[in-house]
């Protein structure tokens, strides 16, 4: 009897869950309106009696037909798609997520020519920047709730999957100087709509359009707002909208996953100078991509630290309570060798936007490379905290406790870290970089076998990839195999990219670096000062 109950209020929830009460309920008050429509009028026009009877049979059919296509189908900001089948019941064990917590997925892009792809993944960031900012908020990294974007998961898969309690979702068309944006914030426990809307207006409006998008989500989740500014969008919005299309691409190229990718980004952040000087995002953006070139060692000091120091400057000069400037201006002291007023600059940051990842990891950075060890590990950690489901600042934080002695604390980050790596490898299968950090883990922890084979997926996906190459070097050089370390060096260099005091003094090269092979491609590589922050 407790099984029959059990089976029947599971049936029950699945009808719900499916709309097809919805469904039934709507259909019953059209079909019956018909019938009396019908039994009205069809005496007065002559029509025979059996006529009445066919449309009772039809509303029947009807009704019959319609519940079986609200089962099968579901309408969404996408159009019509079948309805995925129901995720399985959460184990005991499984999390319960905060009522105040969301993620973000990308909006589809419904514009005609389906070219808009920047211009939708960008609107959704802002709105998830916007409410990462708010204390008390959980809100899914840009990682984890992107890679749902293809729109086949069920908002109840996603909920469990990045244990919040909403996902909102939504679609752009954009043609010309009009932009239609559509939202949706869907509970992610029952697949019911919290809150949704339609905007229809100018793209001058994207900015106001976002705010409202943040602020309904806020209410629809009962987030008090401490600080009502950090919702305040269009106050460093740019005077020209295309500047702001061009600060989109270039912060999109930034979140591809391939070192060579980034070096078009700089160029993106200057036409948007170009067409709005005041535009204190792009000076800040403009920093951000020459300063991750230089950290990545993709370029020279001399080349572009001039341009990213004045980027950043401005920027500040621009809007000087903007944390992100603070974080750009920061980066330029810390590879500038100015110390103490880099550490001044990020802690400004972080007293601006507490919630803010980028302030929490490259203070860490700065930390670690002047050899503040435990301050890097706390910093590693609260970067950590405001994007949990991301795994590169467990990484570098495990270095810094190693640097410290602390191998118990190192082990632990490595774990963690490799748990989300694995994890993120799993749903983005394109994703190079989570697999080579994820070999590094492995490394670190011992499982040399798959770290292999994760290193070997790596190579396969980004084969030219400085970052792919150079690690896999470190990876084999740790793990002691030696030649094929090289090999794998020698590519690196082979891609004009690299400094060659960086190299000479990697300890994950302590192995090799005495050998004839090793000084050889060194050698072919001009010396310059190093960069490393």
């Amino acid at each position: 009897m407790r099984n029959w109950a059990a089976a029947l209020k599971r049936f029950v929830e699945e009808v719900r869950r499916r709309r097809v009460f919805r469904v039934a309920v709507v259909f019953l008050v059209v079909g019956w309106i018909v019938i009396q429509v019908a039994g009205a009028t069809f005496g007065p026009l002559g029509l025979p009696d059996w006529s009445l009877k066919l449309v009772i049979m039809l509303v029947a059919l009807s009704f019959v037909l319609a519940c079986a296509l609200a089962w099968t189908y579901d309408i969404t900001t996408r159009g019509i798609e079948r309805t995925p089948p129901a995720a399985a019941v959460a184990s005991p064990a499984q999390p319960h997520a905060p009522e105040a917590s969301v993620a973000i997925l990308p909006f589809a892009d419904l514009s005609e020519a389906h070219d808009q792809d920047y211009f939708c993944d960008g609107l959704a960031e802002e709105i998830l920047n916007a409410l990462a900012a708010i204390s008390g908020m959980r809100v899914a990294s840009r990682t984890s709730s992107f890679r749902f974007r293809d729109g086949h998961a069920d908002a109840r898969e996603i909920g469990k999957a990045l244990n919040v309690a909403a996902i909102m979702e939504g679609s752009v068309r954009k043609a010309g100087d009009r932009v239609r944006v559509t939202a949706q914030l869907v509970n992610a426990g029952d697949g019911y709509h919290l809150w949704s809307e339609n905007f229809d207006r100018g793209l001058e409006d994207i900015f106001a359009i976002q705010e409202e998008i943040a602020r309904s989500v806020a209410r629809a989740l009962r987030v008090t707002l401490n600080r009502p500014e950090v919702l305040d969008l269009e106050r460093n919005a740019p005077r020209n909208v295309r500047a702001y299309e061009f600060y989109l691409r270039g912060r999109q190229i930034q979140a591809m996953k391939s070192t060579n990718s980034w070096q078009s980004a700089p160029e993106m952040f200057r036409r948007a100078i170009e067409l709005d000087p005041a535009y204190a995002q792009a000076h800040a953006g403009l920093a951000d991509a020459l300063t991750g070139l230089l950290i990545w060692r993709l370029v020279r000091p001399e080349d572009v630290l001039d341009e990213a120091s004045a980027a950043a400057r401005r920027a500040l000069e621009l809007a000087p309570e903007l944390a992100e400037a603070h974080v750009a201006h920061a980066n330029t002291l810390s590879l500038a060798g100015n110390n103490d007023e880099a550490t001044a600059a990020f802690e400004r940051a972080i007293a601006l936007n507490g919630e803010l990842y980028e302030a929490h990891y490259y203070f860490a950075r700065h930390c670690y490379a002047h050899g503040q060890f435990r301050r890097a590990v706390d910093e590693f950690e609260a970067a950590h905290r405001t994007r949990p489901d991301e795994f590169q600042a467990l990484t570098l934080g495990m270095n810094a406790a190693d640097a410290l002695g602390d191998s118990r604390d190192g082990e632990s980050m490595a774990r963690r870290a490799l748990a989300l790596a694995l994890a993120e490898a799993d749903v983005d299968p394109e994703n190079g970089r989570a697999r080579y950090l994820a070999a590094g883990l492995q490394a670190r922890l011992g499982d040399y076998e798959g770290g292999r084979r994760n290193m070997e997926v790596a190579l396969r996906l980004q084969p030219e990839d400085f970052g792919t190459l150079y690690n896999a070097a470190c990876f084999h050089a740790q793990i002691g195999d030696t030649e094929r370390a090289l090999d794998m060096l020698d590519l690196a260099v082979d891609t004009g990219q690299g400094f060659r005091d960086w190299i000479e003094h990697d300890h994950d090269f302590v192995a090799i670096r005495h050998l004839p092979r090793f000084r050889a491609i060194v050698s072919r590589i001009d010396a310059t000062p190093d960069a490393k922050a």
